[in-house]
């Protein structure tokens, strides 16, 4: 968490953070709705060099840990008051794209602290989107799109109020509202786990002032960024 002799994402100008202006730096406020705001994402990430990508998704993996570990506490929001940090027994990854936050690293740490880790199967025939328990990378295989996925072998797991998502996304505003490609699977992902607590993953350049957004979107609890920690909202839980 940004302690208030660092500046933390609620300082932070729009599209402010490491490296390359973020894609609000040339319009605002929204113009041309969620399609718009994709393509500019996109840019915005492709211009992001992998110079950059490696140390601040690693800052991203630590602040992760240490919220997992207890090491600072959760944060405070209209709540009044720290939240109670959750007792997890299981942690959901991805397995990520060039323009998503590296958090292949927690896979393996996870595992040691003696948490289940869950990987998400897609079904693009079904629209679906499920969680797989995998001990390791090497338990996925190329599915969909080209991204890495379990294995059919993988057993599928609840997921409840003792797991947290990792949920990647092209950008996340500074209330948790994600802008995610346009399919929808985590949206009804989430929407099918109410109880799972959600942490959005986001380099401070990606992370705006607000996002559109229609009905069928999901906040999350928590938006992590290299630069701090915000969340929760008032209202989620």
């Amino acid at each position: 968490m940004a302690s208030a002799s660092q500046a933390g994402p609620r300082e932070l100008a729009p599209g402010a953070g490491a490296g390359s202006p973020g894609p609000e730096a040339a319009q605002s406020p929204w113009d041309g709705g969620k399609e718009a705001w994709r393509r500019r994402l996109r840019e915005a990430w492709r211009a992001w060099s992998r110079t950059e990508r490696g140390p601040v998704s690693a800052a991203i993996c630590t602040r992760l840990q240490a919220l997992l570990l207890g090491q600072e506490p959760w944060p405070a929001a209209g709540a009044g008051g720290a939240l109670r940090r959750p007792a997890l027994a299981a942690l959901m990854l991805y397995a990520p794209l060039a323009t998503e936050v590296d958090v292949t690293p927690l896979l393996t740490w996870a595992r040691r602290q003696g948490l289940a880790v869950l990987l998400p199967r897609v079904d693009p025939a079904r629209q679906v989107m499920e969680a797989r328990q995998v001990s390791s990378w090497d338990d996925t295989e190329v599915g969909p799109w080209g991204l890495r996925q379990p294995r059919a072998r993988c057993p599928a797991q609840p997921v409840d109020g003792s797991t947290l998502i990792v949920v990647p996304g092209l950008g996340f505003d500074r209330q948790g509202w994600r802008l995610g490609r346009g399919g929808g699977f985590y949206d009804r992902f989430l929407d099918r786990h109410p109880a799972a607590w959600r942490a959005g993953v986001v380099p401070s350049a990606m992370l705006l002032a607000s996002v559109p957004r229609d009905e069928h979107d999901r906040r999350m609890d928590l938006v992590v960024s290299e630069a701090g920690v915000l969340g929760p909202w008032w209202g989620i839980r």
